[in-house]
């Protein structure tokens, strides 16, 4: 059973997350042939006020 765990600062929408998640099972049913039901995905998000990157916080960052 192939296990993703996929880590993000800030949020994303429902509607982001389900596409990403059919995405993902869509390639590893192909590609590792495995039934869509073995397929486990797990998303980490993580407040921008709580993540840092060299040193400097993810809310303190300018937009990208």
């Amino acid at each position: 059973m192939p296990e993703v765990v996929i880590y993000s600062a800030g949020s994303r929408s429902a509607e982001q997350k389900k596409a990403l998640c059919k995405d993902i099972t869509d390639a590893l049913v192909k590609n590792y042939k495995v039934p869509v039901d073995a397929v486990v995905i797990t998303l980490v998000e993580t407040p921008k006020t709580d993540k840092a990157k060299g040193g400097v916080m993810f809310s303190d960052m300018p937009p990208r």
